[in-house]
């Protein structure tokens, strides 16, 4: 490549041999021909690392492949960093080895921030597709831009599906690296982006987002065991816990009182679901403490309280307001008690 392309096409790569070529092929047949595909493979056992160097052959021009050192296996969030220092783009667009991205992904979404400098990253949605690439019903992603904080709205779920991010490479070095330790680190890395450069949403599906039995997360709700969900449980935990040691250090954007509160209140909810009731009250009592102007707006603890569905955080959050019992006049917090109420009773029945 004789010069920095437009775009860095960056993908971490691990055990997704049957995947690859689509992948591939999808990247490789872009309309927007400005690119570079940046691949770092994270100690694959399955042919992986065949399948891509045979690409890179084909492609020099155009394709890098590489591997941690004596080919080690270090986790999605450490390949990724890797990946990020080797991009030479304007742009950076993520990019998984199981996903698609459809023909005119990159001249969308590179022409639309082009046109728009006052924007540094977008997202859109991504449709369901099974392992032979087939659609089905169903899309991941969300059109989070009528929410007036994006950071706040991210940190009662992960809605942003990351096979369909394009983002200023300079706010990706302004933000930070992926925490190394997380297996939902793109997670936590997009509440800390969100919380620092202003995004949009670009309707209509640009990729196909593989769902299969050995996805890394629980997007797509398959018939998990038990045992499958409480490692999602774990892993949210530990990237809102991450995240929540960071805001106290942080600058005004992800540091503010509001976001503390957020995620005071997600960790209370994860802790609940761990049946770590001890902890979970512990932490449902910091957000009051975290942002004291919560105890005024239920509305929007009543919104994040239907988000979790969980009683028992509303029934603590209760008796953190104390008394007198001024939520009873919210409608609001009362219509969202009410509701969860009947949800349990309706699960038990």
């Amino acid at each position: 490549m004789a010069h920095n392309p437009m775009v860095s096409i960056c993908m971490p790569a691990y055990n997704h041999a049957p995947f690859l070529p689509a992948a591939l092929d999808s990247i490789l047949a872009q309309t927007f021909r400005d690119f570079e595909l940046v691949v770092v493979d994270d100690g694959s056992t399955d042919g992986s690392f065949e399948i891509l160097e045979s690409s890179a052959r084909k492609y020099p021009d155009v394709m890098r492949v590489l591997t941690h050192p004596g080919r080690q296996n270090l986790g999605i969030s450490v390949t990724s960093n890797v990946v990020v220092k080797e991009a030479r783009g304007v742009y950076f667009c993520p990019h998984a080895s199981d996903d698609v991205s459809y023909p005119d992904r990159l001249e969308r979404q590179v022409g639309f921030l082009e046109s728009h400098p006052e924007i540094d990253w977008v997202y859109g949605t991504a449709d369901f597709i099974d392992e032979q690439g087939a659609r089905f019903e169903g899309q991941f992603g969300h059109d989070l831009s009528a929410f007036p904080d994006l950071a706040e709205e991210l940190v009662l779920d992960n809605r942003i599906a990351g096979a369909t991010v394009l983002i200023r490479t300079k706010c990706m070095l302004e933000v930070g690296q992926f925490e190394p330790e997380l297996m939902y680190g793109d997670w936590e890395f997009f509440i800390r982006l969100a919380a620092r450069c202003p995004s949009a949403f670009l309707p209509g599906a640009v990729a196909g987002y593989r769902c299969h039995g050995y996805n890394s997360s629980l997007i797509f709700p398959f018939d998990a065991s038990l045992e499958r969900r409480l490692e999602n449980l774990r892993h949210s935990l530990e990237a809102i816990t991450a995240l929540r040691r960071k805001a106290d250090a942080a600058d005004v954007q992800l540091g503010r009182p509001r976001i503390k509160g957020l995620l005071d209140l997600r960790r209370a909810a994860f802790l609940i679901l761990l049946h770590q009731r001890q902890s979970a009250s512990l932490a449902a009592a910091e957000v009051f403490r975290s942002d004291p102007s919560f105890r005024g707006d239920l509305k929007h603890l009543a919104h994040c309280l239907r988000h979790f569905g969980s009683l028992r955080l509303a029934l603590m959050m209760i008796r953190e307001l104390g008394f007198p019992p001024s939520w009873l006049a919210d409608k609001d917090f009362v219509s969202a008690l009410l509701r969860m109420g009947l949800q349990r009773v309706s699960s038990r029945g």
